[in-house]
């Protein structure tokens, strides 16, 4: 089972519009976003970019109308997880965070909850094994910290996993 993995678009409508092409040649799953949409309006977009397509995301720092932010997200069948969630999926667990808290985030590695946990924030690229978890970071899709645009594929099988350029 393929899992598309994005994090910190911040409303770069491009990369999404990318995203959204990659997603539709490769045909996941589903997509998790770790955060930092910004504007509730990226949803809209990142909606038609993908079609029918599930979206799971947890909040970022940066979704500051967290009310129009819910709406939206409700309007475009995206679910949000809340600050941090659980996938289950392809006999995964999956734990979803946005990173903001460096203790809570390697709380949640070590926790051995999950076999995979998903995060972003530092807008780099991360992925790494710690005591039997898989950690990603798919790196930024706006760019705008290294000025390179990324996100991931995540094969649930085998556990490998491919970042790509936006």
């Amino acid at each position: 089972m393929l899992v598309a993995v994005i994090s910190d678009t911040h409303d770069d409508w491009v990369a999404i519009r990318r995203f959204g092409e990659l997603v539709k040649r490769r045909g996941p799953a589903f997509i998790i976003h770790a955060g930092d949409w910004t504007s509730p309006f990226s949803l809209m977009k990142m909606r038609k970019a993908v079609g029918d397509m599930p979206i799971y995301t947890v909040l970022g720092n940066n979704e500051g109308d967290k009310i129009n932010f819910a709406r939206q997200a409700a309007a475009h069948k995206v679910e949000i997880l809340g600050d941090a969630g659980l996938i289950e999926a392809g006999g995964r667990r999956i734990g979803v965070y946005h990173g903001t808290s460096e203790l809570i985030l390697e709380a949640l590695i070590r926790s051995k909850m999950f076999d995979i946990v998903v995060y972003g924030h530092t807008h780099k690229v991360d992925i790494r094994h710690v005591d039997g978890t898989l950690v990603i970071n798919p790196g930024e899709a706006c760019g705008c910290a290294h000025e390179r645009k990324t996100a991931a594929f995540l094969d649930l099988s085998t556990l490998h996993v491919e970042i790509v350029d936006l």
